[in-house]
């Protein structure tokens, strides 16, 4: 993936970026893990792959979760929501729905509800400063 990254970054860095996300999530190295998952966003985002922006919030979300980070995770949840539903992937972001208040209770209702002019996306610049 890293030639292919090197060679056509526009279109293979987010991936990488993830993958390498993944890696350091699994060998927990937390703090490399959340710069690699927000770099991964930011990333599909500036490429506009939305689908592929919000695999990498679902994942983030799920790593905040697992790292006991709850309150973390819902931001990138939520942003996972809109993203599949800005995609199209009506049963992923309804399914994201249903987790979602499955881990979080009732606090998501209101939050599921955010119009799509105001973003409920995470302050991922002032995260990859820390």
């Amino acid at each position: 993936m890293r030639s292919y990254a090197e060679c056509s970054s526009w279109n293979f860095q987010n991936k990488l970026l993830l993958l390498q996300a993944e890696q350091c999530f699994y060998l927990d190295d937390i703090e490399s893990a959340k710069r690699y998952y927000d770099a991964a966003i930011l990333s599909a985002k500036e490429h506009k792959f939305v689908h592929e922006e919000a695999l990498a919030c679902e994942l983030a979300g799920h790593f905040m979760l697992e790292s006991g980070e709850g309150r973390a995770a819902l931001p990138y949840f939520l942003l996972a929501q809109k993203k599949y539903h800005e995609w199209g992937a009506c049963a992923k972001e309804e399914s994201l729905e249903k987790y979602m208040k499955e881990q979080f209770g009732t606090e998501t209702t209101t939050e599921t509800n955010i119009s799509p002019g105001i973003p409920a996306e995470p302050d991922l610049r002032k995260r990859r400063a820390s």
